[in-house]
């Protein structure tokens, strides 16, 4: 039997409501945005591509580390899995020193051990994930 897809597991694992529509981003304009707002927005513009944008948010942070929260990060992460920008959102989590959820398919503990086997601090940066001196 082949394996189900990501989307599979989320309606077996959770059952709670997936989001439909995104705020409509039109209406909000860019004039009288200063530019360090602008710039923000230009480092997170890979957040359209996400696989996750229409899913729950609360899917990628499990409450807890019994049975039912590693199976729904198992879920989460099959969703990272299948991410085309699953590399930018690692470096945005790790750059951001996310402490809880599930980020480019990595945990909190899993990226807290990278933190602690790289023992640099990280800026993101345009291209991804630099060291800062």
């Amino acid at each position: 039997m082949p394996h189900p897809t990501p989307r599979a597991q989320l309606q077996v694992w959770w059952p709670g409501p997936t989001r439909t529509e995104l705020p409509d981003d039109s209406a909000r304009g860019a004039n009288g945005r200063d530019a360090d707002a602008r710039d923000a927005d230009a480092r997170l513009a890979w957040r359209v591509e996400a696989a996750c944008k229409y899913l729950p948010t609360e899917l990628f942070f499990p409450i807890g580390h019994g049975p039912r929260a590693q199976a729904q990060t198992s879920v989460a992460k099959a969703v990272c899995d299948a991410c085309s920008v699953r590399t930018q959102c690692l470096d945005y989590a790790l750059a951001a020193n996310a402490q809880y959820g599930v980020f480019g398919g990595m945990s909190e503990e899993e990226r807290r051990e990278v933190r602690r086997r790289v023992g640099h601090r990280y800026e993101l940066a345009a291209g991804g994930l630099e060291e800062s001196a």
